[in-house]
């Protein structure tokens, strides 16, 4: 591949992932109109220009890293269905928490609120589900809004990765999974709070006796 090639692909990539970053990003936690299609917009710009960079790197897929590939020898067929099975899973993540409405109750703190929420009144303390929530459209909700997040927070590092791959710039300590996990791990439970916090707000913070 020339020089100006390898540029031109690294400079459209990275338009675009800054175009997806603009629409994902843009009042993330702003309820309107075209909330839901941006957010669907920019992780599906997200994933095509992993499978273009992906293409232009290794398009026999012998550098591929995905298991379907590296592991059991499937080719291009398989790893756009898993892409696609991927993105339809975040979007649906996008539409569950997207049309969800915080319910308004009486709390004393975050805490009160969470717990409230997902078991009712009289429930039992306990810092993890101990068991399935009784409110379940809450549940859903959280859990799609927190995984929606750390998936489409991680995409973007397989595009890095080979974008420092095709400038010979890959740190010794970059291993994409890793990074992927770490984001993961540090954004997930972050956006568990912050969507606690927006309901316990919404509630306006009612102090209960």
């Amino acid at each position: 591949m020339s020089q100006s090639l390898k540029y031109g692909v690294i400079l459209l990539v990275t338009a675009v992932l800054v175009l997806a970053a603009a629409l994902v990003c843009y009042r993330p936690g702003r309820k309107s109109k075209y909330r839901f299609v941006r957010l669907s917009a920019g992780n599906l710009l997200i994933h095509l220009m992993d499978g273009l960079i992906t293409f232009v790197n290794t398009p026999d897929l012998a550098r591929e890293g995905n298991p379907l590939v590296a592991k059991f020898g499937f080719g291009w067929e398989a790893l756009f269905l898993a892409n696609l099975i991927g993105f339809l899973l975040i979007t649906l993540m996008a539409w569950n928490f997207c049309r969800y409405e915080h319910e308004r109750i009486p709390a004393r703190n975050m805490f009160d609120y969470y717990m409230k929420l997902l078991y009712g009144e009289n429930y039992k303390v306990s810092w993890f589900w101990y068991k399935f929530a009784k409110n379940r459209r809450a549940m859903f909700a959280l859990v799609s809004y927190a995984c929606y997040w750390g998936l489409t927070a991680g995409a973007p590092v397989y595009v890095v990765g080979w974008m420092l791959s095709m400038l010979d710039m890959t740190p010794g300590w970059w291993h994409d999974n890793v990074i992927i996990i770490c984001i993961e791990i540090a954004v997930i439970p972050a956006c568990i709070y912050l969507w606690t916090r927006d309901g316990f707000l919404k509630s306006d913070g009612h102090m209960t006796d």
